[in-house]
């Protein structure tokens, strides 16, 4: 679960810097394009994973083994130091939360302009 949220983490943080600067104002192609780019960030950051729920376990515990995974966000690294404790359902959920606050906030501010 850590590699989806760490994958994801960065463009939500690119695109709340840029929330932010704007005087928290997003535009409606912000608002599409953050959720995809995090889902494919997230995609990329599990690509070693995914033979093992695809079935071929082979190719995963190879995968597993090779220090070159660290291309997708570390991969290798973090599976050799990762920890249970930390939240990631919780991160996960919060960033989540926090975009589409940022959306219903712009719809609000939309349907009320003069």
């Amino acid at each position: 679960m850590n590699q989806l949220v760490l994958g994801a983490m960065g463009p939500y943080l690119v695109a709340l810097v840029l929330y932010v600067t704007r005087r928290c104002r997003a535009s409606l192609r912000m608002l599409v394009v953050t959720p995809v780019v995090m889902g494919l960030s997230a995609l990329w950051a599990v690509v070693p994973d995914l033979p093992r729920v695809l079935g071929c376990y082979a190719l995963y515990h190879r995968l597993a083994r090779d220090p070159r995974t660290d291309i997708f966000y570390g991969h290798y690294t973090i599976d050799k130091i990762e920890g249970g404790n930390v939240p990631f359902h919780g991160i996960l959920l919060l960033m989540i939360l926090t975009l589409v606050l940022a959306a219903w906030r712009e719809l609000q501010h939309r349907e009320y302009a003069p």
